[in-house]
């Protein structure tokens, strides 16, 4: 829970160190909506951000990122196969989105399954550009391995 923790936070800087999500002329709700979603993550009501978040997607369901933060609403939540359904749907939208793949993997573990947490850690590992982001990775992915070999 800790790492899901660690890394829903790193998402949640990187979010919010992003100063407004650009709007094209003629924008949908689905980004009011978003935008809702993700203070209510950051406010922790679960609850709310899977709302708003599936309110965005009514309105874009292409909407890759909503997926992926209404799965971290699920995952703290404890409804894990729901945030494995959300990334898997991310992940297919933009199959090049390392946020998706490594919070995955921290759902698998969470799960107990570790050989679809190392899968998944090395999918994430083959798209992530950032540093710090890499080296946590690696040292889940190196942990998830360790479980695999455990059993």
């Amino acid at each position: 829970m800790l790492r899901l923790t660690v890394l829903a936070s790193m998402i949640l800087a990187l979010l919010a160190s992003w100063s407004v999500v650009p709007r094209p002329v003629g924008a949908q709700d689905y980004l009011d909506y978003y935008e809702q979603g993700e203070f209510a993550l950051r406010v922790e009501k679960w609850d709310r951000a899977i709302e708003f978040f599936t309110k965005s997607l009514q309105d874009n369901p292409n909407f890759f990122v909503a997926y992926h933060n209404r799965a971290i609403a699920y995952s703290k939540k404890g409804e894990y196969q729901k945030s494995i359904e959300d990334l898997k749907k991310a992940v297919q939208l933009n199959p090049d989105y390392p946020d998706a793949y490594g919070l995955m993997g921290l759902v698998y573990e969470i799960m107990k399954d570790y050989p679809a947490a190392v899968q998944v850690y090395k999918e994430a590992l083959t798209r992530e550009k950032r540093p710090a982001v890499r080296k946590s990775l690696e040292k889940f992915l190196q942990d998830a391995e360790a479980k695999v070999k455990k059993k």
